[in-house]
C-alpha cells in the first residue's frame, strides 16, 4: 500500500477502520448499501448547566415531539443539544444566531440567551457495506456502517466489531485457524448490524417525530408497558444497550 508521501507499507491484512468515507472500501469495490436522511442534524453545545433547571435531567435525554425533537447530552463542560433541519432549509439561516436561538429556546420554555460554543451541521446516513471482507480487506466501524446517532449505536458497533475482529485475526497469525473464520466476523457483524442496529435507530429516530395520535400513543404505551414489567424493562434495556445484539451475534454461525 503507497502512502501519500510516497512510503510503502507492506502486511498480510488490511482493516478499513478509516471512516464512512473509507478510502479501503472504495477502493474494493464494496458497495455500501442504504440510504440518506432528507433532512440534516444540527448540533448546538453550551455550557448552560441544564440539570440546574431541569429536575432529575439525565446525561443523555430524548425529548419527542411531532414538529420537532431534540435531544440533551452531558459533555465534559458542556451539554450538546441536537435538533433536525428540514431539507429545504438554507446553510446560511442555520448558521445564525436567531435559527440557534429559536431552537435552544424549545427546551425550556422562556429560556433564552444561551451562549453558543460550538455548532455543527451534518448528513444523517443509514449504510451498511455489501460486505464486511473481500479477501485480505477487512471492513470495522463506520467504514463498515453508518446510522443515525439516536440511541448512541455506531460508536458502540464498531467497538464491538473490533473486539470480534481482533480475537478472530489472533487465531488466523498466531494460531494457525483457517482464515475462513474471517468470514465468520462477517456473518457475526454485518447480521446484528442489519437486524439490530439499523432497525433500533431507524425505530428510534421514528419514534421520536411520530407526527400521528395512534403512533405516539403506542410508543407511549409501550413505555410505560416496559417501565411496569420487570421482564419488558429488562429486555428493552438489554436491547437499547445492544447487550442483546452482542449475545444475538454469538448465535451466527
Amino acid at each position: 500500500m503507497a502512502l501519500e508521501n510516497g512510503e510503502q507499507l507492506e502486511g498480510s491484512w488490511l482493516i478499513g477502520a478509516d471512516g464512512a468515507r473509507s478510502a479501503v472500501r472504495r477502493a474494493t469495490g464494496i458497495e455500501f448499501e442504504g440510504f440518506t436522511w432528507p433532512e440534516r442534524f444540527l448540533v448546538l453545545s453550551t455550557p448552560f448547566e441544564f440539570a440546574d433547571a431541569i429536575p432529575g435531567l439525565a446525561d443523555v435525554t430524548y425529548y419527542a415531539d411531532p414538529e420537532e425533537w431534540f435531544f440533551l447530552l452531558r459533555v465534559p463542560g458542556l451539554w450538546r443539544a441536537m435538533f433536525p433541519v428540514a431539507a429545504e432549509v438554507s446553510e446560511a439561516e442555520i448558521a445564525s444566531d436567531a435559527f440557534a436561538a429559536a431552537r435552544m429556546a424549545r427546551i425550556i420554555e422562556g429560556r433564552g440567551g444561551y451562549e453558543i460554543r460550538h455548532r455543527t451541521l451534518y448528513r444523517v446516513h443509514q449504510r451498511v457495506a455489501q460486505s464486511f471482507r473481500q479477501g485480505r480487506v477487512l471492513l470495522a466501524g463506520d467504514a463498515a456502517h453508518i446510522n443515525n446517532p439516536l440511541g448512541g449505536m455506531g460508536l458502540n458497533g464498531g467497538v464491538h466489531d473490533a473486539v470480534n475482529l481482533a480475537g478472530k485475526l489472533a487465531q488466523v497469525i498466531q494460531d494457525g485457524a483457517p482464515d475462513s473464520l474471517l468470514d465468520h466476523y462477517d456473518r457475526q457483524r454485518r447480521g446484528v448490524t442489519v437486524e439490530h442496529v439499523q432497525r433500533q435507530t431507524i425505530a428510534n429516530k421514528q419514534n421520536l417525530e411520530a407526527k400521528e395520535p395512534e403512533a405516539q400513543r403506542a410508543f407511549r404505551d409501550r413505555m410505560r408497558e416496559a417501565a411496569a414489567d420487570p421482564v419488558k424493562a429488562h429486555a428493552y434495556l438489554t436491547g437499547i444497550s445492544m447487550i442483546a445484539s452482542l449475545r444475538r451475534a454469538e448465535e451466527i454461525a
